[in-house]
C-alpha cells in the first residue's frame, strides 16, 4: 500500500463521518419541523367548517405524511423509502392542487409508473449494504 493510499482513505472516512453527521442533522431538523406541523393539527380542524378549510388541512397532514416518510428514507436508505416518499408527493400534488385534467392524467401515468418501478423493477440485490467505508482498501494491484 502506497502512502497516497492511506491518505485518500483517511480523507473517505473523514468525509464519510462529515456526511453521516450532516444526515442526523437534517434528520434532527425534520423531526422538529413534523413536531411543530403537529402542534398546529388542532387549529385546522377548527377550519374544517370554513370554506377551503378542508383544503388546507389536507395540505397540513400531507406535509407531515412526507415529513414522516422522508425521514424514514433517511433511516432506511433502500430504493423502496425512495420510492415511497415520490408516490407520496406525487399524489399531494394532485389531491391538493387540483390541476388540468392532462396533468392529473400525467400524475396518475407517474404514480403508475413508480408502482410498477416498484413491483417488477426493485432489485432488492441495490439494497444490500455496501462494505463499510472504514474497512480496508483492497492491496489488489
Amino acid at each position: 500500500m502506497k502512502p497516497s493510499d492511506s491518505k485518500v482513505h483517511k480523507a473517505q472516512l473523514m468525509i464519510a463521518a462529515a456526511s453521516n453527521w450532516f444526515e442526523i442533522l437534517v434528520a434532527a431538523i425534520v423531526i422538529i419541523a413534523i413536531l411543530i406541523s403537529l402542534i398546529h393539527v388542532p387549529d385546522k380542524i377548527t377550519f374544517l367548517y370554513q370554506e377551503g378549510g378542508f383544503n388546507e388541512f389536507l395540505i397540513s397532514i400531507f406535509d407531515i405524511v412526507i415529513g414522516i416518510e422522508l425521514l424514514k428514507m433517511f433511516c432506511r436508505h433502500n430504493l423502496d423509502s425512495v420510492v415511497e416518499v415520490m408516490i407520496f408527493t406525487v399524489s399531494r400534488e394532485m389531491i391538493i392542487e387540483h390541476m388540468p385534467i392532462l396533468d392529473t392524467l400525467i400524475g396518475i401515468a407517474a404514480i403508475a409508473l413508480l408502482f410498477v418501478i416498484r413491483k417488477f423493477l426493485f432489485v432488492s440485490a441495490l439494497d444490500k449494504q455496501d462494505p463499510p467505508i472504514n474497512s480496508k482498501p483492497d492491496d489488489r494491484g
